[in-house]
């Protein structure tokens, strides 16, 4: 079942999970984050869930997060089945925008190196 919240910019889906409010909050904060850094981005779009995992670890949280920016999209799955601490939904939210951050970082920064190469390349006059 698929449960969705969709605010100004920021959707929200919970999968095979429950509604949190409180991991809602924790979402929305770290897109605030993001979005308050860069005033580019056009939307967020978040999918939390626990799948049912057939293996004796326990269940691991599955972590989508895709960054709508002018011309293209940041997509990050964060599903690290070897690493026990992801059975903490936190902790995968976190790493999950911390990884989304360090692209869209990436894209904002060869952006911004393109636009000062062409502002700087010479005029040539015939």
């Amino acid at each position: 079942m698929i449960k969705g919240v969709f605010m100004k910019g920021l959707e929200i889906s919970f999968r095979d999970i429950d509604h949190s409010d409180a991991i809602e909050q924790h979402i929305r904060d770290k897109a605030d984050k993001l979005t308050s850094t860069y005033d580019d981005i056009t939307g967020i779009r978040a999918v939390v869930a626990l799948p049912h995992n057939r293996s004796n670890k326990g269940k691991l949280a599955h972590v989508s997060v895709e960054v709508g920016l002018p011309g293209e999209t940041v997509a990050i799955t964060h599903d690290q089945h070897d690493q026990a601490e992801h059975e903490d939904m936190y902790l995968a939210i976190r790493h999950a925008f911390d990884k989304a951050q360090r692209k869209v970082r990436k894209i904002h920064e060869r952006r911004v190196d393109s636009k000062r190469r062409s502002a700087a390349a010479p005029v040539i006059a015939e």
